[in-house]
């Protein structure tokens, strides 16, 4: 070999290096949980429900905030394209994240509900005229078909959780690691 073929190749190798050591390696090791699309009635735990708030957040307080109420309007298979795009930078199926908005925001309806067909029964033991309000309570109340598990995780954090879906508060990073 001479000594110019020996220097490209050293060369060559250097760049090939170069261009390893500096390629991003994020797929390597790193779990995407969130990346596929749900299963019907798949259950949201602690960890996936602080991502989904994290990245509320950040949409509702972002640029792309103004894309939720043509969201909110439009087809549930029509998603606009930057946060779509945005979601997928973020290893999150536009799906996935759309239907744990949506099984939150239930949960937080039957929590809610919940916890004011408790507190009428209490008031009902000394005004009559709540009885009617508790029997519709709790027939609205049997329509709710979630995981205790789930109820409980939301009934923990239910003010929290209640303001950053309305986007009056900021999903924190020390509020993740509290729950």
């Amino acid at each position: 070999m001479t000594r110019k073929t020996k220097i490209l190749i050293l060369i060559v190798s250097f760049v090939f290096l170069g261009w390893f050591i500096f390629q991003p390696l994020s797929d390597l090791g790193i779990s995407r949980p969130y990346a596929s699309p749900p299963i019907s009635g798949q259950k949201i735990d602690v960890a996936e429900l602080n991502e989904f708030l994290n990245l509320w957040t950040r949409i509702v307080n972002g640029p792309l905030q103004k894309y939720l109420v043509q969201i909110s309007l439009s087809s549930k298979q029509q998603y606009p394209t930057a946060i779509s795009n945005w979601l997928k930078a973020q290893h999150w199926s536009v799906e996935r994240f759309f239907y744990d908005e949506q099984r939150i925001r239930g949960l937080v309806d039957c929590v809610s509900l919940q916890e004011s067909l408790e507190s009428n029964i209490a008031l009902s033991k000394r005004q009559n005229n709540l009885r009617p309000i508790v029997k519709e309570q709790r027939q609205r109340l049997s329509l709710c078909r979630y995981d205790n598990d789930e109820m409980e995780l939301i009934r923990a954090n239910l003010y929290q959780i209640t303001e950053i879906l309305a986007g009056r508060a900021v999903m924190s990073q020390s509020d993740s690691d509290k729950e």
